[in-house]
């Protein structure tokens, strides 16, 4: 089915560092794992793409997952015009969305991401679903065997996934979390071993929809330090500066290519 929308750009979104699972199969053409499923998705213009998928499932599955109740050209609108960097991260990003992912998978893939780099973190990540068949749920973490778990390239962030795994499984905050505030969940996040402020945020804003998190990676840090005297004004964007910090990500990393 196809789906029209000014504000939709597979290849940002690609290349967002929110997702570390999508793969370009051609020219403007995604394939994308989510929810147990796999999605072929194809940009056939700036304002329509094309699903491999029906209607029904497109409405109960993807739609939500592109977050597509939103409307992302508000923010933009809701920028501070005299802020001519954050301006300028926003039109670029035109297109750019901000994924409503499993809370499993996105805390096991932003545990993974600590200290590492996008093409490392997918490769780590596409060797463990090749070895369990599928991104593994936390039993299934803990029931591979740990020599074939670090042969994925974990390294230290084995113990990490294995404690939070183990958290899952004995508290299951799947089954509550989401209806905490963010300071809640952040907190929580926290209290697993291995789970720091960014990436708690991470995981807040990506698998949790908490557009109040703002992580703070050395991108976003440079970012603050050349233009915002070492702090975001986040108080000025309550309830969606970790959409502009997307926006803004998205552009340094980008805005040369």
């Amino acid at each position: 089915m196809r789906i029209l929308s000014d504000w939709f750009n597979l290849a940002k979104i690609a290349r967002s560092g929110q997702c570390f699972r999508w793969r370009a199969v051609g020219e403007g053409i995604y394939e994308i794992p989510a929810f147990g499923r796999t999605l072929v998705v194809r940009q056939i213009s700036n304002d329509c793409i094309e699903a491999d998928c029906g209607e029904q499932d497109w409405l109960l599955i993807w739609s939500r997952y592109f977050d597509m109740d939103t409307d992302y050209d508000a923010y933009a609108r809701a920028v501070d015009p005299s802020d001519k960097y954050l301006t300028a991260a926003a039109a670029a990003a035109r297109g750019l969305r901000m994924l409503r992912q499993d809370f499993w998978e996105t805390t096991a893939s932003f545990i993974v991401s600590q200290n590492n780099n996008i093409p490392r973190i997918s490769g780590i990540l596409n060797r463990l679903c090749d070895l369990c068949g599928g991104f593994p749920d936390p039993q299934g973490v803990l029931a591979i065997d740990q020599d074939a778990l670090a042969r994925c390239g974990l390294g230290y962030r084995l113990a990490y996934i294995r404690a939070a795994a183990e958290r899952f499984i004995s508290e299951r905050p799947e089954m509550f979390i989401h209806n905490y505030d963010y300071k809640l969940s952040r907190e929580y996040l926290m209290s697993i071993h291995g789970v720091g402020p960014k990436v708690a945020d991470c995981i807040c804003l990506y698998g949790l929809g908490h557009r109040d998190a703002f992580p703070r990676d050395v991108w976003v840090r440079r970012i603050e330090n050349d233009q915002y005297g070492g702090k975001f004004p986040q108080e000025k964007y309550e309830g969606y500066a970790g959409v502009l910090q997307l926006f803004m990500f998205w552009y340094e990393r980008n805005r040369d290519l």
